[in-house]
């Protein structure tokens, strides 16, 4: 409406009220007086956000989140790992943002130690792996000035917004899968500790989704403490499944010292694009990621630090993946 007034272009009205010396004295004053004559007010909230853009466009360096390992190498990470940071770090180049990363060591890098470094660097806010190496654990940290997301439910303290696959789900997904091929006596093998981390999921999806009942399918599963070689090969003779459910594909080299006559097929719960002729879950370990700094985003947008109040607790699915080796004898016929 100034502009038009005064026959001149909104850019020139904007840079004569922000006082900027492109515009000619006597024209900056003419534009002023209109401005004041029409009522104009500016809004502060605006004003900000333009400063912002203005600051952004010049520095053009992305703020930062953080990733925290915990009890994992970050240098040589498992291919679920890989995947899992790959798909947070994408997804935070999505949305704006840079990602750096940081590795919880024993007695070298300690996490009230990385939280210093994290808040001179301005990260507002971080992403936090899941334990691996260990069923509980806990950190501590000074979580007020912070915005935080777990993945994994293997801490237990603080209580904070967490990420974690659908285990749950993921088990019925792969017994149904296998039970659709064919498969009556699905056995599960898994070390014990593995399960405990999960709550439990695997073991109680296992026995309530399997296709023989309970009571049948509870020989077929095999937790134990320690798993060894000789301890899955017993197992195996003694319960006879016909398709072992485990969560790597490691446990299927196992499988070589089993007469081959009752030798039965493998599947994986945590199917890996590194071993794509081994069929089982792709839990999406990238969706995972990508889903934890979605979350974390949102606390920052929403200025929410510390531990809440109600935390949530979003799970990610998985999906079936048949082997690469079944998919081309199926293309070919």
């Amino acid at each position: 409406m100034i502009a038009r007034h005064l026959g001149v272009s909104k850019m020139t009205v904007s840079r004569a009220l922000r006082g900027e010396s492109t515009v000619s004295a006597d024209l900056g004053d003419r534009v002023r007086r209109a401005a004041a004559e029409m009522g104009y007010r500016p809004d502060p909230e605006v004003s900000r956000m333009m400063t912002h853009l203005r600051t952004v466009r010049e520095n053009r360096q992305p703020q930062a989140l953080g990733f925290v390992w915990t009890d994992r190498v970050a240098g040589k990470p498992s291919p679920w790992a890989s995947e899992l940071f790959k798909g947070a770090e994408s997804k935070a180049e999505s949305l704006g943002y840079g990602l750096d990363v940081f590795e919880i060591k024993t007695g070298e890098l300690s996490a009230r130690r990385i939280a210093e470094v994290m808040e001179n660097r301005g990260v507002r806010g971080f992403v936090l792996s899941p334990l691996v190496s260990r069923s509980r654990g806990h950190l501590q940290m000074p979580w007020e000035k912070f915005s935080c997301v777990m993945i994994g439910l293997g801490f237990v303290r603080p209580a904070l917004n967490r990420v974690h696959h659908h285990h749950f789900l993921g088990m019925m997904t792969s017994m149904r899968q296998l039970r659709k091929e064919g498969f009556r006596r699905i056995g599960f093998f898994a070390d014990a500790q593995i399960d405990r981390r999960m709550f439990g999921a695997w073991s109680a999806s296992f026995l309530s989704h399997h296709p023989l009942g309970v009571g049948l399918a509870e020989p077929l599963m095999f937790l134990p403490k320690s798993p060894t070689r000789r301890l899955f090969v017993d197992w195996v003779e003694r319960a006879a499944p016909d398709v072992v459910l485990a969560p790597g594909v490691g446990t299927a080299k196992w499988l070589e010292a089993v007469p081959a006559m009752r030798r039965p097929e493998f599947a994986t719960l945590s199917w890996s694009v590194g071993q794509p002729n081994v069929p089982g879950l792709d839990q999406q370990s990238d969706v995972l990621g990508a889903t934890a700094v979605e979350l974390l985003v949102d606390q920052i947008h929403r200025n929410e630090q510390g531990v809440p109040d109600s935390p949530k607790l979003v799970m990610t699915a998985g999906v079936w993946r048949k082997s690469a080796t079944v998919a081309a004898e199926k293309l070919i016929t």
